[in-house]
């Protein structure tokens, strides 16, 4: 059984029925309060606060990072703050706010600051150097940074090209199966970058605007998944590949869509950059 995920509210946040900001309030979560994560979809979380199931807006609650090497929890936005604690490498905390070069956040329930250039989507640092590979040469990329995955197939997400690409093991070596076009996520909500694997799948998903098909998660809220269909899931409503425009998941063509969910299995690796 997993550890409960507690997330925090960066606003008074309402908490409602239905995934919906027509849908009836159950209450209102003040500023920075804890709450349980019990789902996660596009744009909204299911979520338990106060003994209370229903619904959040993305949008108003904190996010994951992991922070990339050892790190101080400072009283204040400065290196000369007091250190309220050392954090290890390689720990989720929670981001209610970013002040410049600095992010607020909750750890293990401390409210503190840590400088932004510790944090990242996975814990790993960037490295300029290697991506530009990765945005010329996917195939030479995986194969030459020896780019490993416990099951036959690797995905890759060229943020920059709105590509996505299916590798498959071929004796050790991945060859390309599939590039396709991909909508990722808008610049106020941009799609995740880094090393992650798939955990987890659902048939369909939506509100009262919309419905995605075949998801497939990355991490969180986070999927792959099909162009948008209305509510009932017959018409589709937006076809748009190639933008940037999503809640952060990474659209796709419905049999594209389909194709992952049916065939990568969870663990496979995910790189997205």
């Amino acid at each position: 059984m997993r550890a409960p995920i507690n997330k925090y509210t960066i606003t008074n946040l309402n908490l409602r029925k239905e995934p919906s900001k027509s849908a009836t309030i159950i209450t209102v979560i003040p500023a920075y309060s804890r709450f349980e994560l019990i789902d996660s979809d596009d744009e909204w979380l299911k979520v338990l606060y106060d003994n209370q199931i229903g619904y959040v807006y993305k949008d108003y609650v904190s996010v994951t990072k992991v922070t990339t090497s050892n790190v101080h929890l400072r009283a204040k936005p400065s290196k000369n703050s007091q250190s309220m604690k050392v954090i290890k490498k390689h720990q989720e905390v929670e981001v209610v706010d970013q002040d410049g070069l600095w992010s607020q956040v909750f750890y293990n329930g401390k409210l503190g600051f840590i400088y932004s250039g510790y944090l990242s989507d996975d814990g790993a640092k960037s490295d300029p150097d290697k991506l530009a590979v990765f945005y010329t040469d996917m195939t030479k990329y995986v194969n030459d940074n020896k780019i490993k995955s416990p099951t036959p197939f690797l995905l890759a997400t060229d943020l920059k090209a709105k590509q996505t690409y299916v590798f498959e093991d071929d004796k050790g070596t991945w060859k390309e199966l599939y590039r396709w076009p991909s909508t990722i996520g808008a610049p106020a909500t941009p799609t995740i970058t880094g090393t992650f694997h798939i955990n987890g799948r659902k048939p369909s998903f939506g509100t009262d605007r919309y419905q995605v098909k075949h998801a497939t998660r990355i991490k969180d809220g986070y999927y792959y998944h099909s162009i948008l269909y209305d509510p009932s899931g017959t018409r589709i409503i937006d076809d748009r590949l190639g933008e940037a425009l999503s809640h952060g998941c990474i659209r796709l063509a419905p049999e594209n869509a389909k194709w992952i969910y049916d065939n990568i299995l969870d663990g496979t690796t995910v790189l997205i950059h």
